[in-house]
């Protein structure tokens, strides 16, 4: 009963994406200028720091990429498994290897997005900061229940001796993934509307 059930790596993978966003207001300009030139070569706090976001959210984007590539071999290897099974046992082997990838690639996820650590924090003083720093509150509060739920749901699973027990591990697993779900859409809805001219300082 160690196995991930496909309906539960169907959770993680529908919400794999969430929490490593830019919204535009990282990519608003420091300040007023005269000329394209001169913005492009402008380097302030804000403009460093949202390189540096960038990055990380690339690196995020990366994991994520790697999980759904992961998946998609694991599928491939499935269906060709079970297109050339003749029996039931034979079928349920290719499940089982099935969700054994599964729970391979999905663990390497948790790992790596453990690993990434929080995002860089935006410079204080300029109109944005206040609205990034909420971003990236609720995405991280996100990202930290998911993986909590996950490393839940495997040591639930490691001790499950029936179908129910593994049963009542999936449903905590997606009821609380769902929870997730609601608060980060309820802490981003609250931050209101992105502030005007985030990359200038704040009076």
């Amino acid at each position: 009963m160690k196995s991930i059930a496909t309906k539960s790596i169907a959770v993680v993978a529908l919400v794999a994406a969430m929490g490593v966003s830019i919204p535009a207001v990282a990519f608003a300009a420091s300040g007023p200028s005269t000329s394209t030139s001169a913005t492009a070569s402008a380097s302030t706090p804000w403009t460093t720091w949202r390189a540096t976001w960038v990055t990380y959210v690339q690196g995020l984007k990366s994991i994520n990429a790697t999980f759904h590539s992961s998946m998609e071999s694991a599928r491939s290897t499935l269906q060709a498994a079970l297109a050339a099974s003749t029996t039931k046992a034979e079928r349920q082997t290719a499940i089982t290897a099935f969700e054994a990838s599964a729970e391979t690639a999905l663990n390497a996820r948790v790992t790596a997005i453990t690993a990434a650590g929080d995002p860089p924090p935006p410079p204080a003083g300029y109109n944005g900061t206040a609205y990034v720093d909420g971003i990236q509150a609720a995405n991280v509060a996100f990202r930290t229940s998911v993986t909590a739920a996950q490393s839940t749901l495997s040591a639930a699973l490691a001790i499950a001796t029936t179908v129910q027990d593994a049963k009542t591990a999936h449903l905590t697993y997606e009821q609380t993934v769902g929870t997730a779900i609601s608060t980060r859409a309820a802490a981003l809805l609250a931050l209101g509307a992105a502030p005007s001219n985030p990359g200038q300082p704040s009076s």
